[in-house]
């Protein structure tokens, strides 16, 4: 009885295929890899900045709680300046003991964010 893979002799081209499927496995992998590298990168540095706008922000509302219990206006703009940017404070005043604050927040690399905030002042 005749073998019925002994009539293919020639299999020269025969791992071709493989070869080919592989690399282009290959290929997928390493694009994907390389691109999601470079999405942790991007999210890495927003995380920073974020990291930067809070920092600006919790330095400059200390400073302003301060500046506006020795204050005598009941509004008016603070400018703050700290090395990894720029806060600008304007305040006013709601009542006896409330205020009203609005931040202007702009780090070193360019990144800008406002934020509202209020602060509640005790009798002494």
């Amino acid at each position: 009885m005749k073998n019925p893979l002994s009539t293919i002799t020639n299999q020269q081209g025969f791992i071709l295929p493989y070869v080919l499927f592989f690399i282009a496995l290959s290929l997928i992998i390493v694009t994907s890899t390389v691109h999601l590298y470079q999405n942790e990168i991007h999210i890495t540095e927003n995380q920073t900045e974020q990291i930067k706008i809070e920092t600006l922000f919790q330095m400059a509302r200390t400073q302003a709680k301060e500046s506006i219990r020795t204050a005598s206006e009941t509004n008016d703009t603070m400018s703050y300046t700290f090395p990894y940017g720029d806060v600008l404070v304007e305040y006013g005043k709601l009542n006896d003991h409330e205020y009203r604050l609005l931040f202007t927040i702009e780090t070193d690399s360019g990144a800008k964010h406002v934020v509202n905030d209020q602060i509640f002042y005790q009798s002494e």
